[in-house]
């Protein structure tokens, strides 16, 4: 029995050793850590865009299901469903809904997603960090500063901006329905909600 046990364990031991001698990471996971190496923002968003956009597009909030999950106990929703850097009461989420254009000026796209919450959806400049945070696809511990960590920042907007909102810009007016994958901040110490700033992913006119 003890020769018998002796003889499984070396054998698990050797499977391990086995396992791990030949264990490569992923090529998704080791491109990624070379865009690190030599930091350019520009490359690091866009592989991200590239290979990430999908899944967060797919896992996106639903509308309503977001809006009844801050009306109930927001807090332990937001912790469950929100994102967070740091110690405070916002959380970022990317949410999906269908809404209909109210107006439309120069910097801006305004949208009345119920009754009661509004939102608009920057055109022209987007200073905030929002997209970056919501996306969750960069952690600031694997930046040497926050110079750098920003940048990604200024870079998604630009992206955002130039390759989502400007190629549908002459299509948006009032009336026109849209979907629209879009990160969301709350700070949950200000609820309800009566506004909200969307930044979107991805928007596709409906009518």
């Amino acid at each position: 029995m003890r020769k018998s046990l002796k003889i499984i364990l070396a054998l698990v031991a050797f499977i391990l050793a086995l396992y791990f001698s030949f264990y490569t990471e992923s090529l998704s996971e080791r491109q990624l850590k070379e865009q690190f190496k030599e930091f350019n923002p520009a490359q690091v968003v866009d592989y991200c865009w590239e290979h990430k956009l999908e899944d967060l597009v797919r896992h996106a909030i639903p509308c309503e299901e977001f809006f009844a999950g801050l009306q109930g106990d927001a807090k332990s929703y937001a912790e469950r469903q929100g994102k967070v850097l740091g110690i405070g009461s916002n959380y970022f989420f990317v949410m999906q809904a269908q809404a209909e254009i109210s107006s439309v000026d120069e910097h801006n796209l305004y949208l009345i997603l119920n009754r009661d919450v509004k939102a608009t959806i920057p055109l022209v400049n987007i200073f905030s960090n929002l997209a970056r945070d919501a996306s969750a696809w960069f952690n600031p511990d694997d930046f040497q500063n926050t110079m750098d960590f920003n940048a990604l920042s200024s870079y998604l907007n630009k992206k955002i901006l130039q390759e989502v909102l400007a190629p549908l810009s002459e299509r948006f007016s009032p009336g026109v329905r849209i979907e629209f994958v879009a990160a969301v901040e709350v700070n949950i110490t200000d609820l309800p909600l009566k506004e909200l700033v969307l930044i979107p992913y991805k928007i596709e006119i409906l009518s």
